[in-house]
């Protein structure tokens, strides 16, 4: 009796959060001049860092977890997502991301109906240049660094933990699998897998 009601506090707990992130978050990315779609739900607290002349666009029904246990596989990872100074970062309608970054510094686009799954990382540039004399100014290292734009289509699905490089392009209802790394284009209608990615099967 004693546990039903503590975990049914816990559970109310949990709820009146979820609301007040939820509030709380919409009312950030809209002060932040991103364009939001109608039932846009973000669990949780978004590590939020929007640049300036960036553009934001986010479409209708996209549910956003971060951390505080909302996915068992979240666990307390906050959902990262950060824009870069005249950057772009277009999300479609019925999306969900579960615990993960994404780091545009050039141009990220992702369809309707993806879902990203728990700790994966997609970032469309290389952050610092490869090269190890730029590397030690500041300056010359980010004038240096090489981005290049990602574009996830419609209805993919990715897996946990997976790192989405820049470049690439994820084709119509594919499927990336969890822990891969994606360094090159994958095709529509695929599964995905491996360090780098590479095609394992049709769908």
């Amino acid at each position: 009796m004693i546990g039903r009601l503590i975990l049914g506090f816990l559970k109310l707990k949990e709820r009146i959060n979820d609301a007040f992130w939820w509030r709380i978050n919409l009312f950030i990315l809209k002060c932040l001049n991103c364009e939001v779609g109608n039932n846009f739900i973000a669990i949780g607290r978004l590590n939020l860092k929007i640049g300036n002349q960036s553009r934001v666009l986010f479409g209708s029904n996209i549910t956003i977890k971060s951390g505080i246990n909302n996915n068992p596989l979240s666990r307390n990872i906050e959902t990262t997502i950060c824009v870069e100074d005249g950057a772009l970062l277009s999300i479609g309608s019925n999306c969900g991301i579960s615990s993960s970054c994404i780091w545009a510094h050039t141009a990220i686009e992702i369809g309707d109906r993806v879902m990203i799954g728990a700790n994966t990382i997609i970032m469309d540039s290389d952050a610092h240049s490869l090269d190890s004399f730029h590397r030690i100014d500041c300056v010359l290292d980010e004038k240096n660094k090489i981005s290049k734009p990602i574009i996830i289509e419609s209805y993919v699905l990715i897996g946990t933990g997976v790192i989405i490089l820049k470049g690439v392009r994820i084709g119509k209802g594919s499927v990336v699998g969890s822990g891969s790394v994606v360094t090159k284009d994958i095709p529509s209608g695929v599964i995905a897998a491996g360090n780098p990615a590479r095609v394992i099967r049709t769908i």
